[in-house]
């Protein structure tokens, strides 16, 4: 609980519940205005986590000006008031997502800050993409990128450190803040990219009402997206989580066959990832090869999908080279692209397009 003499204390509803309190010091008429507008969009985004990520299981939740920027309680949250509109949401919205992630699911934060911090930075921002993208205008494409871009910065840096590493003994707080809430939320939303994005959202559900009040752990998270998709997933925590393995995939080369090309693709990174291929033509036409790897003993499906896919064989993961051939002639391709959706973190981008037009 809180307390201070000159505290305006509102009350808001949301639709199923819970009774959201707020607790705000009104010193000027930005900050009063700033702290009603924030209480109707976090009805909002209260019935969004219930449906997204499971029914928040009280009747009542406080956000309280205090303390010195945001931090998270058991059915509470403290918030710094007196920040521009945009911040006072994001903040509000991260620090209400660890209800879930770690007050209801209570993974150990000391070995498995990645599951809390990191799962409630995904869903900050999954929430402001869906909700209030006309203020915070992120990434169409992905709107994770953030975080990526964190992810790639630290690795430039050299300063990668493993999920694994206990929360006190990282070397440098850029380490640690990168792994728990940047790396952390990448591995969801590349999750996403491994086994659908629909499955991730069935499986984020089935985690929760399966593992709450219970303190799982990064395999009892795991056991529940392989149940839900049917891909193995024992590797994305050993090369993800237990290492600092990258990503990185290319184009290689292009070789023309007559009616047909050759494209060979080349693992640079140890870290293996099934790919996208989309390859657009000259004549606008579109198309997706899908390469699963082996060690995934399974591929996700691409129900409802916007272009053509073609399913090819599954890459061995330990082969750094892959060859394909489609039925189009190198002159009429317009571009190539790895995952154009830049959901894998590959560290370099540039060797991931082929643009026949910038060749010409």
């Amino acid at each position: 609980w809180a307390a201070d003499p000159d505290y305006v204390h509102d009350i808001t509803y949301v639709p199923g519940g819970p009774a959201i309190h707020f607790f705000y010091q009104s010193k000027t008429n930005t900050i009063l205005n700033n702290w009603k507008k924030l209480q109707q969009n976090i009805i909002k985004a209260f019935q969004f986590f219930n449906e997204r990520f499971g029914k928040y299981p009280y009747s009542t939740y406080s956000v309280i000006q205090g303390g010195d920027g945001g931090m998270e309680y058991p059915m509470a949250t403290l918030i710094t008031g007196e920040r521009n509109f945009p911040s006072l949401l994001s903040v509000t919205i991260h620090e209400i997502m660890h209800t879930w992630f770690q007050m209801l699911l209570a993974t150990n934060e000391s070995y498995y800050a990645w599951m809390d911090e990191g799962f409630a930075s995904y869903a900050s921002a999954l929430t402001q993409y869906n909700l209030f993208n006309d203020i915070y205008n992120l990434n169409e494409i992905n709107p994770f990128i953030g975080s990526y871009n964190r992810y790639f910065t630290i690795n430039k840096k050299g300063l990668e450190e493993s999920l694994t590493t206990h929360s006190d003994h990282f070397s440098t707080n850029a380490a640690y803040g990168m792994a728990s809430y940047s790396k952390g939320a990448v591995f969801l939303h590349q999750l996403g990219y491994i086994i659908g994005q629909k499955k991730l959202e069935k499986g984020l559900k089935k985690y929760y009402y399966k593992w709450r009040f219970k303190h799982p752990d990064l395999y009892d998270f795991i056991r529940v997206m392989e149940n839900i998709s049917e891909i193995e997933l024992d590797w994305y925590l050993d090369y993800w989580i237990k290492s600092t393995h990258t990503i990185d995939y290319s184009i290689k080369d292009l070789v023309s066959d007559g009616n047909q090309t050759v494209i060979k693709l080349e693992k640079i990174g140890k870290m293996p990832m099934p790919l996208e291929i989309q390859i657009t033509l000259n004549n606008g036409s579109t198309k997706v090869y899908y390469i699963p790897i082996t060690i995934m003993r399974a591929e996700k499906s691409f129900k409802n999908y916007k272009y053509e896919i073609f399913v090819l064989e599954d890459w061995p993961w330990v082969n750094s080279n892959y060859n394909f051939q489609i039925d189009t002639k190198l002159s009429e391709i317009q571009s190539i692209i790895i995952d154009p959706s830049l959901s894998m973190a590959d560290i370099d981008r540039e060797n991931n397009v082929f643009n026949n037009l910038e060749k010409k």
